[in-house]
């Protein structure tokens, strides 16, 4: 399926750790941070210490934002031109740079306007075990789970104060990047009678 993939490094893979180090290294070398940018490029266990790395660019980008703005912009603006470096396959087997592909678009977007008719629900429902727990019922079992430590303390009273303020979402309008996604919120934000702008590949 044609789509946008990482570029190829030099041993004919698609990288996504190798990938990240580039953007980041691209920071680096802007802010004039050689010796960053080699620590980065040398960084064997990227995926477990990159956080490292990662505060180390952000605090050199703190500094020069104090010094020198416009060298902390370009080296930001280094960063995200690296980022958008990717590939697309317009079919298989053949790919053009992403910024190709996005300059000259085979298609473009279908747009289509769903009105609903149904009434707005104003409280959250959760299916447990065969039942659907609303209200009061809600709250006992959120009380249940914390009690037995099933969830956090915090994590049941954020349920029971949300689970009532469903309704708040009526006539507020949300973006969902993603649309198609099964674990997406845009159902639950339907039912509760806002109004969705749902970008979605199909």
């Amino acid at each position: 399926m044609p789509g946008v993939l990482f570029p190829l490094t030099e041993k004919g893979d698609r990288s996504t750790t190798g990938f990240s180090k580039n953007v980041f290294k691209a920071v680096a070398e802007s802010l004039g941070c050689q010796d960053l940018s080699e620590a980065i490029g040398k960084e064997k266990n990227w995926r477990q210490k990159y956080d490292g790395h990662l505060e180390n660019v952000v605090e050199h980008l703190a500094v020069m934002s104090l010094i020198d703005t416009a060298k902390m912009s370009q080296a930001m603006l280094a960063g995200l031109e690296t980022a958008r470096a990717m590939e697309f396959e317009v079919k298989e087997g053949e790919t053009v740079p992403l910024a190709t592909a996005m300059a000259s678009p085979e298609r473009k977007f279908d747009a289509v306007t769903v009105k609903g008719t149904g009434a707005a629900k104003t409280e959250v429902t959760v299916p447990y075990h065969g039942e659907q727990l609303v209200g009061q019922a809600l709250d006992a079992q959120c009380d249940l789970w914390a009690k037995v430590g099933t969830i956090e303390p915090g994590a049941a009273a954020a349920i029971k104060s949300g689970a009532k303020k469903l309704g708040e979402l009526k006539g507020r309008t949300f973006l969902v990047l993603g649309a198609s996604s099964e674990l997406g919120p845009v159902r639950p934000l339907l039912e509760a009678g806002a109004t969705v702008g749902a970008v979605m590949r199909r």
